[in-house]
């Protein structure tokens, strides 16, 4: 078996173009409300395009992915982080003291 037909969990999730380099499977468990959020951001995407602009799929994992690599982008104090609401309160203030971090292509 090949690991797009391995059975479990991620096996459904198919989401990879050809030629794409993602290698790493990995099972994030969301709250509803940010599973909403990123149903929200993909219909926005996919409704905001023209057809010259359609030839890949994007799809909540790609979200994802962009969110890490822009994520990646700032620099965040990782020392000490007692937990999610921490690390979410230094990334947040991370965006509003490094607002020109983020480098759009």
């Amino acid at each position: 078996m090949t690991a797009r037909t391995k059975p479990g969990i991620v096996s459904s999730i198919m989401d990879f173009e050809e030629g794409d380099s993602a290698s790493v499977r990995l099972t994030v468990p969301v709250r509803q409300d940010q599973e909403e959020v990123l149903t929200r951001i993909v219909r926005a995407i996919s409704q905001n395009r023209d057809r010259h602009h359609r030839r890949q799929r994007i799809t909540k994992a790609a979200v994802i992915r962009a969110y890490i690599d822009a994520l990646s982008s700032i620099p965040v104090d990782l020392r000490n982080i007692s937990d999610e609401n921490e690390l979410l309160r230094r990334v947040m203030e991370s965006f509003r003291n490094h607002p020109g971090s983020l480098k759009s292509t």
